[in-house]
């Protein structure tokens, strides 16, 4: 094993301990236990008293009490209860738990997929594992099956979500921890705010995220040439969040020389294209007219994923003096003044 990799295995220790236990230990430190409480059924680990005691001699011999009195005795019968030690049943965590499914009743005309398509993020896969039964089994009218609550599926994908930005964010930093670990930066965050490239057209600067949105954009204004529209980046762009009543507006005017590429374009509502930002733009020209300089940094800001910014951030300076706006990419483009 080469260093880099020793290194690597450590933090994957370090980490899995605090997925486990809430603790932190550093990234050098290797944790070594021994349980001796096992699942009889399925082999694995459990908490103090739950399972069977398995010492030095086997068994459930010299098995320390679960609790004053107690035994270490196998899981309480039902599947709701606590533990007898007081810790949770981790049964109830379980997608074939009666309290996360209901039973559905299969009806004339049904199949796994349009069964599965009543819940967000199930597929004909994952309810044939649920039922234990073949993907391809033909379904039985009045057969039940265990389909999943929409919340249990929801609460597994965010847990699991977790996880995995977590780990994202360790491996990119170092194998240190987020500020809250319990709350890391999603993945997706993680990963559309960061390793943006930068495009120059024109004298102007675009950076751009990894699914091609322009997330800065740079620039000295200059009063002309005035550039060609590209017609194709105008339609195309916001795709496919674009709404009806919007344009495809230039970040950069063309009046500016703003260059003619989709990264400069974005869905923008038609009155606000209209009114209040190309009312700031026409205060540009003018400075520019005036042998002003003027220097603008754009930000649009965008939810999750989607193409359309829903607000964009404007500083410019004019000769030195700084203003800013913050746009609603709405009807009428409202504003915040500072």
């Amino acid at each position: 094993m080469t260093e880099r990799e020793s290194i690597r295995s450590n933090r994957e220790t370090a980490f899995s301990l605090y997925l486990r236990t809430g603790r932190r230990i550093g990234p050098d430190a290797i944790e070594v236990k021994f349980n001796p409480w096992h699942d009889e059924e399925n082999g694995r680990f459990t908490f103090r008293g739950q399972g069977r005691y398995f010492g030095a001699t086997g068994g459930n011999a010299n098995a320390p009490p679960s609790r004053p009195g107690g035994t270490g005795v196998a899981r309480s019968s039902s599947p709701l209860a606590t533990r007898r030690n007081g810790a949770p049943d981790r049964d109830r965590f379980r997608a074939d738990h009666p309290a996360n499914h209901s039973l559905y009743m299969v009806k004339q005309g049904d199949t796994l997929s349009r069964i599965a398509a009543q819940r967000q993020g199930l597929t004909a896969a994952d309810l044939a594992w649920l039922n234990n039964m073949p993907l391809d089994q033909p379904l039985q009218i009045g057969q039940r099956l265990k389909l999943p609550h929409q919340t249990y599926l929801d609460a597994g994908r965010a847990a699991k979500n977790k996880v995995v930005a977590l780990a994202h964010y360790m491996d990119t930093h170092g194998g240190d921890l987020p500020p809250d670990p319990a709350d890391p930066p999603s993945l997706e965050s993680q990963l559309l705010n960061s390793n943006w490239q930068r495009e120059v057209r024109n004298g102007y600067a675009f950076d751009i995220d990894v699914i091609a949105r322009p997330r800065e954009i740079i620039a000295e204004l200059t009063d002309g040439p005035i550039a060609k529209r590209s017609r194709q980046a105008q339609a195309q762009a916001g795709q496919p969040d674009r709404r009806p009543g919007d344009d495809g507006g230039h970040f950069i005017a063309a009046r500016f020389n703003g260059p003619g590429d989709s990264f400069n374009h974005f869905a923008q509502d038609r009155n606000f294209n209209r009114g209040a930002y190309r009312a700031m733009e026409d205060r540009w020209t003018q400075a520019l007219r005036g042998g002003k300089k003027v220097v603008v940094h754009i930000v649009p800001v965008y939810e999750g994923a989607s193409k359309r910014p829903y607000r964009i951030h404007v500083t410019w300076r004019i000769n030195g003096v700084e203003e800013f706006r913050d746009f609603s990419n709405e009807r009428k483009g409202r504003r915040h003044e500072r």
